[in-house]
């Protein structure tokens, strides 16, 4: 099989069990204030929102989630070259603010390794029915697939999309507009869940009418023997999506940048996982995936190490769960965790969480 290779590869596999041991009791519980009252769902769910690195969280979640998590969900930074900064109001206080890097000094050595340790942990984490989905672009898509064929093994590809956005503007001059994004999705064994998703036809089509006989499918035909066509609206979602880029005019709209369409979100949880199964995000960013497994009656686990990521993600869902009567896990807790530092412990007695805050991006 074809390996990536680069200068320092480490083994992930050798650190994990040592590093199990090491953040057991590394995260404290925070009272971020989520609105919700006695836990109520059949199973007495709670989900996790974790403030920190995303690595220590796979270290912690080893100890009582191995091979339990359905889908996972990430949209890691691309290798751009680009840092991505916020614009917050406060009051009469303006400031800018990096919310993520993406800049790697064109070290594709280190991108790949972070990439390689992380993904080496969430992949003990997906349960055996669980599919992982990596959101990428043109930057490394080619070098990330390569990566995942040594990780999970090159027959346990199961698709790359397509994520096709037809309003995003390009500015290339010299070679054609860019407009599209690559999702990679991998399972971890053969037995994974894949529910087939249909998407509408722009009009009624007319098809013949077929069926399965002794395992060879047919067409039907009347008693005439004239065939027999039916007319359909809808169609099987093939690997190319057309959804839109966010735009500003939307309300689901956040500032954060690189926000996901909630669309493309709900798309990829609903064909990849059931009602009360386990999705989890661990680069969460403004929280769609969270907001969109909640919505769809799904339990989940979210992380990000920025604070403005953890401040979006809690006041979405603090929102939604106070307008939503429908979701059946409504009243399943929320517990918030983090590695108390200095820096943390600032802004938590800041009373940060509860701030009025206008994000723009920049």
């Amino acid at each position: 099989m074809v390996r990536l290779t680069w200068d320092n590869k480490k083994d992930i596999s050798l650190a994990i069990n040592k590093s199990k041991n090491r953040y057991q009791n590394h995260f404290n519980v925070i009272d971020l204030g989520f609105p919700v009252g006695e836990n109520t769902t059949k199973h007495n769910w709670e989900n996790f929102l974790f403030w920190g690195d995303n690595l220590e969280v796979a270290y912690y979640l080893l100890t009582n989630f191995e091979e339990k998590l359905d889908l996972i969900y990430i949209d890691p930074p691309f290798f751009s070259g680009s840092n991505y900064s916020i614009n917050i109001s406060e009051g009469d206080n303006t400031y800018d603010s990096i919310v993520y890097f993406d800049y790697w000094n064109k070290d594709i050595d280190s991108y790949l390794q972070m990439l390689f340790d992380r993904i080496s942990i969430f992949k003990r984490l997906l349960s055996k029915k669980g599919l992982i989905f990596i959101h990428l672009d043109w930057h490394a898509s080619h070098y990330v697939k390569l990566l995942l064929d040594e990780i999970f093994g090159k027959n346990r590809f199961i698709n790359e999309i397509v994520w096709y956005y037809y309003n995003k503007y390009s500015a290339g001059k010299k070679s054609l507009p860019r407009a599209h994004d690559n999702i990679l999705v991998y399972s971890k064994s053969t037995e994974f869940t894949f529910n087939e998703q249909r998407i509408p036809r722009k009009k009624p089509t007319k098809q013949l009418k077929r069926e399965m006989v002794n395992g060879v499918l047919k067409n039907v035909k009347d008693e005439n023997g004239h065939v027999i066509y039916r007319t359909v609206t809808d169609k099987k979602l093939d690997d190319v999506w057309k959804i839109p880029c966010l735009q500003p005019a939307s309300k689901e709209w956040t500032g954060f940048p690189n926000q996901k369409h909630h669309d493309l979100l709900e798309r990829i949880i609903k064909m990849g996982s059931n009602k009360g199964d386990l999705v989890a995000d661990f680069f969460c960013g403004s929280g769609t995936t969270l907001i969109v497994a909640d919505k769809l009656n799904r339990r989940w686990i979210g992380c990000d190490e920025s604070e403005y990521s953890i401040y979006l993600t809690r006041k979405r869902l603090y929102n939604y769960r106070k307008s939503e009567t429908k979701n059946t896990f409504k009243n399943s807790r929320i517990k918030a965790y983090t590695h108390i530092d200095e820096k943390k412990e600032k802004i938590l007695s800041s009373g940060f969480f509860d701030k009025d805050l206008k994000i723009k991006r920049k």
